[in-house]
């Protein structure tokens, strides 16, 4: 049985990332992925960046990522109010103030997916989607076009961050290839949008039904990924940690408090 941790959308919110970390160690889970979106919105983005170069922890290049790193003068967001839209003005500037060009070339540098196989079934791990970087696969997608997009891009089980909202969905494969496939949303660390202030991060389970029932049970979305006989689950993991520091640090470094709220009501 394979296990690895996903967690993506840290957002420089460093207690909420020391936190998910220490879970994940408890959780004796050695393999470790990050999904993107490490900076931007929180107090600690350089802070952030150096604990996961530090770790070597293996990722994928989240928008906000992209936009500091390449030093665009915006991040590639959707704001859907003009609070939102000065927000993440006010967040673009403090973030590419606060990272340095070392760490910005290495954010730049990151890939925008990454690959590996069990047993024959095709993971990818990317931040928005396999085609785009910032687009959001929410859960109201239709089955078909999810299916259809894993096909296109060659994978059986489709990994993303970007949401904030951690889901388990799997579907028939497209074009009446035998298999099913899967999606998993890896939450936010830092940032999540559920109504669940709590950091989070995903456990993919790949191995036997047998196996992977064991550790999903009751994971109605487990089924058969691909052509092998290997099955695949998600967990959600959420973790405590001091939201009202960190809510607090916010307000400190000069940040907007509706940055600050938003950390508390999720």
């Amino acid at each position: 049985m394979r296990r690895v941790a996903l967690f993506s959308d840290v957002h420089g919110n460093l207690p909420a990332l020391e936190a998910v970390l220490a879970d994940i160690d408890a959780a004796s889970i050695e393999e470790r992925y990050c999904l993107g979106d490490l900076v931007g919105y929180g107090p600690w983005p350089a802070e952030v960046v150096e604990r996961i170069r530090s770790l070597g922890i293996p990722t994928v290049q989240g928008n906000y990522d992209e936009g500091i790193g390449n030093r665009r003068g915006q991040c590639g967001c959707y704001y859907p109010t003009d609070q939102a839209r000065s927000d993440g003005a006010a967040s673009y500037a403090f973030t590419d103030a606060h990272i340095g060009d070392a760490d910005a070339a290495w954010l730049a540098r990151l890939p925008s997916q990454i690959r590996f196989e069990e047993d024959g079934v095709r993971v990818l791990l990317v931040h928005g989607s396999p085609r785009q970087v910032n687009e959001y696969l929410l859960q109201d997608r239709k089955d078909r076009q999810l299916a259809r997009l894993a096909a296109e891009a060659d994978a059986d089980v489709v990994c993303v961050g970007h949401v904030h909202v951690p889901y388990h969905r799997s579907m028939p494969a497209a074009g009446g290839t035998a298999g099913t496939v899967h999606y998993v949303s890896s939450g936010s660390v830092g940032k999540p949008k559920d109504g669940d202030p709590r950091a989070c991060w995903v456990e993919l389970v790949m191995g036997s039904r047998n196996e992977v029932a064991g550790v999903a049970s009751g994971d109605a979305a487990a089924g058969p990924a691909g052509a092998a006989e290997t099955w695949a689950a998600a967990v959600a993991h959420r973790v405590v940690y001091d939201v009202a520091a960190v809510s607090a640090a916010v307000l400190a470094a000069e940040l907007p408090g509706t940055l600050a709220e938003a950390l508390i009501r999720a």
